[in-house]
């Protein structure tokens, strides 16, 4: 029908052509629903429950188109239409979230053992904790999900962990600091640079985090410049596709956005861990091949310090280094953005915040005398 009316001249609706197709999508799932057997199972799908919302929401500009015409019969079977589709796309939803948390209580029951009998059941939860992840589980942290859902079931046991990759074990991380370190040794004797062996063994995964903290940045300002284009189009009141493809274009950005953020900040503490025991095995084995004489140069307190304190400071830079060229770019182009908008009346909140940093250098410098003194006072415990 949509066809024929564009072939013989006539202007289709954008809410029109939504509301077809939702409303065939919508009916052919019922028709599934209808001749498959499980049809229950089916509910519990959340691509179905997200279809039926979906077509909820589309439905209502139609509605709201045909109310204006001035046909009763006709707005009012597309009355009928609307509740019919909405009462049952509520009984998908609501349908869905009993059984999610009947299957809930069924595993929270008190009538339920602590201890599984069914040792094969039990070996084969284990195994789906131990098994080996894909591309899509590592992206969105499913790989977790086997070990949760052991955990509503009863308390868990070391055995129930996850598997801790090679690259984060501390002999794997160790040896790697190590052998960067002794090269640098080597080449260096007196003049050795920790750092410099530090970037040998993770420098190339730190650059490649901040490629990922590149783009994360460029999306932080996609946000503001789809905004400023949709309040433009809503001023304008323009028609066409434009209001939603911006529109899902906002809903997009933020979840990418999301989903780069909780990538950065997992990839990075990773890296923070592997270095955090790379760099205390060093240090422990320093101690272990010091003479006597030379090891009670160092209190007890002054040796642990080296191993938890300096070591996590020392592991800190892994933020601050990307913080260093990431904070004066966001800044700058936050800067550029106010200046398309409110033109030079930008420079007054430069100008505070110039102001603010001599009163930041004095507080960080307060901040880290005392953190000195307190360090001494740790030293001589």
């Amino acid at each position: 029908m949509l066809v024929k009316k564009k072939f013989e001249g006539k202007d289709v609706e954008d809410h029109e052509l939504f509301f077809m197709c939702s409303q065939f999508i919508a009916w052919m799932s019922v028709s599934i629903v209808c001749v498959t057997g499980a049809w229950f199972e089916i509910l519990y799908n959340p691509i179905m429950c997200f279809c039926w919302i979906l077509k909820i929401l589309l439905e209502i500009p139609h509605l709201q188109y045909k109310l204006t015409v001035l046909k009763t019969m006709a707005s009012f079977m597309e009355i009928i239409s609307f509740c019919t589709a909405t009462t049952f796309g509520l009984f998908v939803v609501v349908a869905a979230v009993v059984g999610q948390l009947g299957n809930k209580r069924k595993m929270n029951s008190i009538e339920a053992p602590l201890i599984l009998n069914d040792e094969k059941a039990e070996s084969e939860i284990t195994n789906m904790v131990k098994k080996g992840h894909t591309l899509w589980e590592l992206l969105t942290f499913k790989f977790v999900n086997p070990m949760m859902d052991i955990g509503v079931t009863r308390q868990l046991d070391f055995t129930d962990l996850l598997e801790l990759p090679p690259e984060l074990r501390a002999t794997s991380c160790y040896d790697r600091l190590l052998s960067s370190w002794t090269v640098e040794y080597q080449n260096h004797h007196d003049n050795s640079s920790l750092l410099r062996a530090m970037f040998c063994s993770y420098g190339w995964t730190y650059l490649r985090l901040g490629l990922l903290k590149v783009l994360n940045d460029s999306i932080n300002f996609v946000s503001p410049l789809l905004l400023n284009k949709f309040i433009r189009f809503l001023q304008q009141g323009s028609g066409g596709m434009d209001g939603y493809i911006l529109a899902i274009s906002l809903g997009l950005t933020s979840i990418i956005k999301s989903f780069l953020d909780s990538q950065y900040s997992f990839r990075l503490a990773k890296l923070k861990l592997m270095l955090r025991s790379s760099i205390m095995g060093i240090v422990y084995r320093k101690c272990l091949c010091l003479s006597l004489a030379e090891r009670s140069r160092f209190s007890e307190g002054e040796i642990q310090t080296f191993m938890s304190v300096d070591a996590d400071r020392t592991i800190n830079l892994c933020n601050s280094l990307h913080d260093a060229w990431s904070l004066p770019l966001q800044i700058g182009v936050a800067l550029y953005l106010l200046y398309t908008q409110v033109n030079y009346a930008f420079l007054s909140g430069l100008a505070i915040t110039i102001i603010l940093i001599p009163v930041n250098k004095w507080i960080s410098t307060r901040i880290a005398g005392a953190t000195e003194k307190m360090m001494k006072q740790k030293d001589r415990r």
